[in-house]
């Protein structure tokens, strides 16, 4: 009687855990509750985060891109425009030693046609604009001269035995474009000129020896 009724509350046991099993399991398959419990607002796409960065990423690069593109440009312009103000300096230098020259030859006079024969002349109108040549075109060449002693003093040379000898300083002023101008040039030459003449001499020179 003992072993039946062991083995009726055996099989009662049994039964309870095959009941308990099988509310477990149905309750696994019902999951609307979790719907309930989870709404959509709250649920995050990972894919959206990542997406947003690329897009910040995308725009901080083209923006610095952008910014070293416009310093490429200035950097560029600012070379090519030091470069051409180089050159246009070497070619103001040049017509202002040109300027100089023309200065030496007209006060020396070697034929004696600006001047008087057997002393030194006086100086050229000052200032003197000289005409260039078309590849100089772009520049103007100013030159200006004084002289010692000067043309009114009595005597204008020094003497120095039968010798008369008058100083120059001759300052010529090579310029191109407008003053203040990003691609204005300016280039100035001072030099000095003795000329002697002697009445002795042969003619038409004079020239001292």
């Amino acid at each position: 009687m003992r072993r039946i009724l062991d083995s009726g509350f055996v099989i009662q046991r049994r039964r309870a855990c095959v009941r308990s099993l099988g509310s477990a399991t149905s309750g696994r398959h019902d999951l609307s509750y979790l719907a309930s419990s989870f709404p959509e607002s709250r649920i995050r796409n990972p894919e959206s985060g990542q997406t947003g960065f690329a897009f910040i990423t995308a725009i901080f690069l083209l923006v610095v891109m952008a910014a070293f593109a416009g310093f490429a440009v200035n950097f560029t312009m600012g070379a090519q425009a030091t470069t051409a103000v180089a050159v246009q300096g070497v070619r103001a230098h040049a017509t202002a030693q040109a300027g100089v020259q023309w200065a030496t030859f007209t006060l020396l006079d070697p034929q004696n046609t600006l001047g008087p024969a057997d002393s030194p002349r006086n100086c050229f109108a000052a200032p003197t604009t000289l005409a260039l040549p078309a590849e100089f075109a772009a520049f103007t060449v100013r030159v200006d001269c004084s002289r010692f002693p000067a043309w009114s003093a009595v005597p204008n040379y020094h003497e120095e035995g039968v010798q008369r000898v008058a100083q120059y300083v001759v300052t010529v002023t090579a310029s191109s474009g407008s003053p203040g101008g990003i691609d204005y040039v300016e280039r100035q030459i001072e030099g000095r000129i003795e000329v002697c003449k002697d009445p002795s001499a042969p003619a038409p020179s004079y020239a001292c020896r």
